[in-house]
């Protein structure tokens, strides 16, 4: 039995966490220093803890596929219960429940393998994949798998059709993650977020304030408006600190909490609660010392990671 060797990226949502439930714009691009891809466990070799732990996230998949009828008209889930019952598992190195696509990834390599047709329409495509990974976040956009099966930078608008877009490879502005070292499941803070939506107070802050601004580093992004952007980005990470104080860990609070006088802002890498927090900086030297001398773990995205 041969074994598949096409991976899948993670992914990392610069913009548009939380807002493109409510319409805003969002851009999202392939992480590809983590990926996953299908493997069969080897004969006469016992089992790993990392292989049983996958197969039996498979199998958990595999129920709530069966749960809907739809899912048959899309994927050959009878292929893919034989396959997992003769060994498969997905061996991935993107960390879950970090905000950077372990379930995105799983969901694009599912579809690849298992579609039924292939689809002209990437809103269609879309669709598709986000009802395959509802099954993760009780329902989802589809736009995290789209990025990790399409493998480059997706760029939805307002009407939230989504489109392939090329990002200009630039050192004028350096992005970051910092690893907070904790987990966080998605779904809970989605509802939390919702919740909080039927206030009203909160609402028209997120509608006027919050996507407004979100809307407009997206362009300054890919129009390499990049001290626009900046600015952009600490009134960003000013109204998470402010409506999202859930969703930031308590003890990256004080990090976190909006400060001029830092060479860098921060803002959420996708739902919060934990996993990565993502940076930007004009100043990356003088970032690196600072998270440093804070004895943060961080990396530094290279500027291929936005081709």
């Amino acid at each position: 039995m041969s074994t598949p060797e096409k991976s899948y990226p993670g992914k990392i949502m610069l913009f548009g966490e939380y807002s493109i439930i409510c319409g805003s714009k969002a851009l999202v691009i392939p992480y590809d220093k983590v990926s996953g891809r299908w493997e069969f466990q080897p004969d006469g070799i016992s089992l790993s803890a990392s292989i049983r732990d996958s197969q039996k996230e498979l199998r958990k998949l595999i129920e709530y596929l069966n749960s809907k009828p739809s899912i048959a008209d899309i994927i050959d889930l009878q292929s893919f219960i034989k396959d997992v019952e003769s060994g498969l598992y997905f061996n991935s190195t993107i960390p879950q429940q970090y905000g950077v696509g372990s379930s995105g990834a799983l969901v694009a390599a599912l579809y690849d393998r298992y579609k039924r047709y292939n689809e002209g329409d990437l809103e269609q495509l879309k669709t598709n994949l986000a009802l395959i990974e509802s099954a993760f976040h009780g329902n989802s956009s589809g736009i995290d798998p789209l990025c990790c099966y399409l493998n480059e930078a997706v760029y939805i608008d307002q009407k939230a059709d989504p489109r392939p877009i090329k990002l200009s490879n630039t050192n004028e502005i350096s992005v970051f993650l910092i690893d907070t070292h904790i987990s966080s499941s998605t779904e809970p803070l989605v509802s939390y977020f919702k919740d909080k939506l039927l206030y009203y107070s909160f609402f028209k802050k997120l509608l006027y304030s919050y996507i407004p601004i979100v809307n407009n580093a997206i362009e300054d992004y890919i129009n390499h408006r990049y001290n626009a952007l900046y600015e952009k980005v600490e009134f960003i990470g000013a109204i998470q600190f402010e409506l999202f104080d859930k969703m930031i860990p308590d003890e990256l609070k004080q990090l976190f909490k909006p400060d001029s006088s830092r060479p860098f802002q921060l803002k959420l890498c996708g739902s919060g609660g934990g996993g990565y927090l993502l940076g930007f900086t004009l100043k990356p030297d003088e970032t690196k010392s600072f998270l440093v001398d804070k004895n943060l773990t961080f990396q530094f995205l290279k500027p291929t990671n936005f081709c």
